[in-house]
C-alpha cells in the first residue's frame, strides 16, 4: 500500500494536504522519504499555522522549525490568548517577508499588543482577512480603527473590541478610505460610534453591528455605502421608528436583512413592515427577523400576540417563502417573554430552545452554530435537525428527572459535529457527563459546574464507573473548586490542554502545587491527606495512557495519579494581586516551572509555560 500511495502525483497530494494542518503535514510526510521531504520543504505549498492550545515548548518548535524557514509560505496565522501573540511578536515583526500573508486571527489580544502589530500590517501586500478579539477594553479604539482602516488590501474585517461609551476620533484626512467590503463589529457601539467608521468604508457591501441607540443623531444618507447589500443589525432600545429611519440611510439595493429587536411592540406590525420593505427595501431576497418582548403572562396577552403574528402568514410573506414561529417562556426572575423568528431554515448562530407549551411547533433544519437548551420536554415535540451546531449549552435545569433526555440530544445533534459543551444544571452527576462524553466523542471544550465531579449515589464494588477515552483539551469551572475536583477532572481527562478555574485561597497553593508538578512521584509526595469530605467516587487499579512519555518509564497503580504533561495554561478566577504574586514566588521557589509567562489582568491570574 505505501507504494501505491507514493505513486500518486504531486498535484493529489497538494489537494489532500489542503485538509490537514500544516504542522501534522510537516511532522508526518516530511520525513518519510526524500520525496516528501523536498515536496514539503522546497515547495511554494501554502501553510496555514495555528498557534492555539499550544504549550510553549511546542510553540517554539513550531517557530524554529516550520515557520522561520518559511515566513515567505505563510498565508494564515492564528493566536488563541494574549500571552502566545506576546511571545511570538516579541520573536516576529510582520513586515513584507511575510508577502503571502492573508489572513491574520488574534483572539483575546491585549489592547497595548495590538498597536505594534497593527502598525506593521501596513507593509503586508496580501492581508485580506483581519479577526480581532480583545481580552480587555481599549483605551484608544480611534487609534486601532485608524491603523485597520489604512491597511491597503483589507477586505474582511471582523472586530470585538470593547466600544461602549468610547468616543472614537478618526485623525485620518477626508480623501482617506478603506478598502473593507465587508466589516463585522460584535461589540456595543451607538450611531455616533458608527458614523464615524462608516464615512471612510464606501466599499461595505456587508455590516453586521450591535446598535445600543440610534435616536438624537442624524445621518447623512452618502455616509452608508451604496454599494451595501448585505446588513445585519442586532438593535437594544431602539423603536421601529428610529429603525425605519436609519434604513432610509441605506441603498435600496439592499438584498439581505438580519434584525434582531427587542420590546417595541411595533416591531411586529407585519402591515408596517411590508410597507417598509416594499418601499425601502424592493430587492431584498431574504429577511432574517428575531424579536423578543416582555408579555403580560396572561392568556388575553398571549392572544393579542398570537393576532399580530398570524398577521405574517398573508401571501406576502408566504409568496417569499418566508416563514416564522415563535415560543413562550418565562424567565429565572419570573417575567414571561415572547421570541418570534424565521425559521426553515434558521440562520442566528445563537439559538434558545424554550417552552414548548404552544402549538406552533417547529420543524426543518436550523442552521445555529451555537443551541442553548432550556426546555428538556421541548426536544422532543419539536423536529429539529442541527446540521451546524458545534457548540451546546444545558441550562434548564433537572435534566435527569427523565432519563431518556440525555438520549434524546443525539437525535437532533450531530454527534462528530459537536466540539464544545456546556452545562448549566447543577443537578448533573459524573455518570451523567460522562454519558453525555460518550454520545459526543469529539467534545474538546468543557464548561461545567464542580458540582458535577461528584456522583449521584455511591457506586458499589460490582458497579463501578468506567472513564472512557475523550479529547477533552480545554474544561472551565464554573464554581469554586477544590483540590479533589482537580484531582477527579485529572482522572479522565487524559489530554487537557488548558484549564480556568476559582478556588479560595487556602485551596489555591495545593491545587497549584498538584497541577504544576513534573513527575508522578512529586505528586505522591506532595498530596495532603484524604479529607472528610471526599467526594464519594471509587478510582480502581488502571494503567492510564495519557502520556507515552510515562508509560514508558512506569505502570500507574491504584495509588497514582495520572500524569498531565499536555497541560500548559491555567487561568485563575477572582484573585487579588498580592495571592497572584505569592503564588508567582511558590512557582520560583519551588521550581515547579522553570520556562513560563504569568500576567495578572482583571482579577485574574494567567499561567501558560
Amino acid at each position: 500500500m505505501v507504494t501505491q500511495f507514493e505513486d500518486l502525483p504531486n498535484e493529489l497530494f497538494y489537494e489532500i494536504f489542503q485538509f490537514f494542518d500544516s504542522y501534522d503535514i510537516y511532522e508526518t510526510f516530511s520525513n518519510l522519504n526524500s520525496r516528501f521531504y523536498s515536496l514539503i520543504i522546497h515547495s511554494s505549498l501554502p501553510i496555514k499555522l495555528n498557534f492555539s492550545n499550544l504549550s510553549k515548548t511546542v510553540f517554539q518548535h513550531r517557530c524554529n522549525s516550520i515557520l522561520t524557514p518559511n515566513v515567505h509560505r505563510i498565508i494564515s496565522l492564528q493566536f488563541s490568548n494574549h500571552l502566545i501573540i506576546h511571545n511570538f511578536f516579541k520573536l516576529f515583526t510582520l513586515d513584507s517577508s511575510f508577502r503571502r500573508l492573508e489572513t491574520l486571527n488574534l483572539y483575546n489580544a491585549k489592547c497595548e499588543n495590538l498597536f505594534p502589530i497593527l502598525t506593521s500590517l501596513a507593509l503586508l501586500p496580501c492581508l485580506y482577512s483581519l479577526t480581532i478579539t480583545g481580552i480587555e477594553n481599549f483605551e484608544s479604539p480611534s487609534y486601532v480603527y485608524c491603523l485597520i482602516i489604512r491597511l491597503p488590501v483589507l477586505k474582511y474585517c471582523k472586530l470585538s473590541i470593547g466600544l461602549w461609551n468610547r468616543h472614537i476620533n478618526l485623525p485620518l484626512a477626508n480623501e482617506e478610505c478603506s478598502p473593507i467590503e465587508n466589516l463585522i463589529i460584535n461589540s456595543k457601539c451607538n450611531l455616533d460610534q458608527l458614523n464615524d467608521i462608516l464615512v471612510y468604508t464606501p466599499n461595505l457591501n456587508y455590516l453586521s453591528c450591535q446598535i445600543s441607540t440610534l435616536n438624537s443623531t442624524q445621518i447623512s444618507m452618502s455616509i452608508i455605502s451604496t454599494k451595501l447589500i448585505n446588513l445585519s443589525l442586532k438593535l437594544e432600545d431602539t423603536s421601529f421608528d428610529e429603525f425605519e429611519w436609519f434604513i432610509s440611510c441605506c441603498s435600496e439595493q439592499l438584498q439581505l436583512l438580519r434584525i434582531s429587536t427587542q420590546r417595541d411592540i411595533e416591531f411586529l406590525n407585519a402591515d408596517r413592515w411590508q410597507k417598509l420593505i416594499s418601499k425601502k427595501m424592493p430587492y431584498l431576497r431574504r429577511f432574517d427577523f428575531r424579536h423578543k418582548t416582555i408579555t403580560g403572562g396572561r392568556m388575553d396577552d398571549c392572544c393579542r400576540y398570537h393576532v399580530l403574528i398570524d398577521r405574517f402568514k398573508s401571501s406576502f410573506w408566504t409568496d417569499r417563502q418566508w416563514v416564522f414561529t415563535h415560543q413562550h417562556y418565562r424567565s429565572k426572575d419570573f417575567i414571561s417573554w415572547i421570541v418570534f423568528y424565521s425559521t426553515q431554515p434558521y440562520r442566528w448562530n445563537h439559538y434558545d430552545f424554550y417552552d414548548a407549551s404552544c402549538q406552533y411547533y417547529e420543524t426543518g433544519f436550523n442552521l445555529a452554530n451555537e443551541v442553548d437548551l432550556h426546555n428538556y420536554s421541548a426536544i422532543i415535540q419539536n423536529s429539529i435537525d442541527f446540521p451546524r451546531t458545534n457548540r451546546l449549552i444545558l441550562s434548564g435545569e433537572n435534566m435527569i428527572e427523565n432519563p431518556s433526555n440525555i438520549f434524546d440530544l443525539t437525535r437532533g445533534f450531530s454527534p462528530t459535529k459537536l466540539t464544545e459543551l456546556s452545562i448549566q444544571d447543577k443537578t448533573l452527576r459524573l455518570e451523567h457527563l460522562l454519558l453525555l462524553l460518550n454520545y459526543f466523542p469529539n467534545i474538546q471544550s468543557l464548561t461545567i459546574p464542580t458540582t458535577i465531579l461528584s456522583l449521584n449515589s455511591p457506586l458499589s464494588e460490582n458497579n463501578r464507573l468506567t472513564f472512557n477515552k475523550n479529547n477533552i483539551l480545554k474544561i472551565n469551572l464554573l464554581d469554586r473548586s477544590t483540590l479533589e475536583d482537580i484531582q477527579i477532572l485529572n482522572r479522565f481527562c487524559l489530554y487537557l490542554n488548558s484549564l480556568e478555574i476559582e478556588a479560595d485561597h487556602e485551596n489555591l497553593e495545593l491545587i497549584l502545587r498538584f497541577l504544576l508538578r513534573t513527575s508522578v512521584n512529586r505528586n505522591h509526595r506532595n498530596r495532603p491527606p484524604a479529607s472528610p469530605s471526599t467526594k464519594n467516587i471509587i478510582f480502581w487499579q488502571q494503567e492510564y495512557s495519557a502520556c507515552v512519555r510515562c508509560m514508558k518509564t512506569r505502570t500507574f497503580t491504584s495509588l497514582q495519579s495520572p500524569c498531565n504533561h499536555r497541560l500548559s495554561s491555567i487561568c485563575f478566577r477572582d484573585i487579588n494581586y498580592l495571592m497572584a504574586q505569592k503564588l508567582q514566588r511558590r512557582i520560583d521557589q519551588e521550581g515547579l516551572l522553570e520556562d513560563y509567562l504569568l500576567e495578572y489582568l482583571d482579577q485574574k491570574m494567567y499561567i501558560w509555560w
